[in-house]
């Protein structure tokens, strides 16, 4: 039996994962349940998979929580210390769910507490702890398995880079993919949730709806693969049926094709190296028609700016910076502070006025101490009356 954590189990893929074990229970015993402030529901979860501890971020919470499992003997902590001592408890695998860069802490605790392997969902651990967090997982012996469906996708099928041609994401559009730029200038919120195919929380979703979700999965395949941006390449896909694409040299192009459904890489994430028994949707073919074109970088300037980045003499320093300025870009934009197509324009205005010396960062502080300056930055920007026709991306 594998001894199990889920940190971020309240979130759309930690709900999928939990509802995974359950499935399982002679397979997998559950040692950690945390949320940010979802106690109800993180307390239902304690009680279904019979968790042995459970943290909440936000303390506010904190008696709540630990009221509604009284008398279960499930031991309850809280705050930034109960995430750090859950995160150094020596398991079999670690599900990482948590959204955004309060998933950094907790998985660089994780990869030195003796664990095996993580399952990562929070591609901004990779994106923002870079060089560093992959190398201390080397050091440490612990496999790192991305959760993301393109990257669980070219996990299973990326073995050499020699004679590599390309590595090939696909994104769906979003729900945006056939309106112009101009047209998205008023959109709303409840118009970016509303995507075509995939079912995520509010900050992804967005993501999705700017195309920086895959401005930030291109960073993060260039760091989990090891490969430069010449070899890295983005393809519409609107029916999210190919996941990921390694084309060779040679003319042969190898693939992951399943229905859009989360829980197929979180299973195979859950199993690996084998894989799962779980049953999950099966992909009829006949039934199915694939579709391809060119993204376009005009009406989704994000994606311009992941290459920027990538290509830069800074690509480390300038992930922190662009991942951070999206976080209080895309909150402000839920906060109806700022207008949709300001998202990509902040990022970048910020990306222009943060200049970094130094190409990486040798500790968590460094990395910690960049994303807080951007961030303050993003927040000045933002409430200094920010005007759309004040920045302006380049293309």
């Amino acid at each position: 039996m594998q001894r199990v954590s889920v940190f971020g189990s309240t979130g759309c893929i930690g709900q999928k994962t939990v509802q995974l074990l359950l499935k399982n229970p002679n397979k997998y015993k559950v040692e950690v349940l945390t949320a940010n402030s979802n106690f109800e529901l993180l307390a239902r979860q304690a009680r279904l998979v019979n968790a042995k501890n459970v943290v909440i971020a936000d303390k506010r919470f904190f008696r709540d929580l630990k009221e509604s499992l009284f008398g279960t003997g499930i031991n309850v902590k809280a705050g930034s210390e109960g995430l750090a001592a859950a995160a150094s408890i020596p398991i079999d695998r670690a599900i990482i769910a948590i959204v955004g860069i309060a998933g950094l802490m907790p998985t660089m605790k994780i990869i030195e507490s003796k664990t095996k392997i993580i399952a990562l969902a929070n591609k901004e651990s990779i994106i923002c702890g870079g060089e560093l967090m992959l190398r201390k997982a080397k050091e440490h012996k612990v496999k790192i398995i991305p959760i993301d469906s393109e990257h669980n996708a070219i996990f299973q099928i990326f073995h050499s880079s020699y004679n590599l041609d390309k590595i090939v994401l696909t994104a769906s559009g979003g729900p945006f993919l056939h309106l112009t730029y101009e047209q998205m200038k008023n959109v709303t919120l409840r118009d970016a949730m509303s995507h075509p195919i995939w079912k995520m929380g509010e900050k992804n979703s967005i993501d999705s709806a700017t195309m920086m979700n895959k401005a930030l999965e291109l960073i993060e395949a260039q760091n989990l693969f090891a490969v430069g941006p010449s070899k890295l390449d983005v393809v519409i896909h609107p029916e999210s049926i190919v996941h990921g694409v390694v084309s060779y040299k040679d003319g042969s192009n190898l693939a992951v094709l399943a229905c859009p459904d989360m829980d197929i890489p979180i299973s195979y994430a859950l199993s690996w190296p084998r894989r799962s028994s779980i049953i999950n949707k099966q992909l009829d073919l006949t039934k199915q028609k694939l579709t391809f074109f060119e993204p376009n970088y005009n009406q989704f300037p994000a994606l311009k700016l992941a290459m920027e980045v990538l290509r830069s003499n800074t690509p480390h320093a300038n992930s922190i910076i662009l991942n951070a300025a999206n976080e209080v870009a895309t909150g402000a934009f839920v906060e109806s502070k700022i207008g949709f197509l300001d998202i990509a324009k902040i990022v970048q205005e910020i990306l222009a006025a943060t200049k970094v010396t130094a190409g990486s960062f040798d500790s968590l502080d460094n990395i910690i101490d960049l994303d807080s300056n951007s961030r303050i930055l993003a927040e000045r920007l933002i409430n200094s009356n920010y005007v759309s026709t004040r920045c302006t991306v380049a293309l």
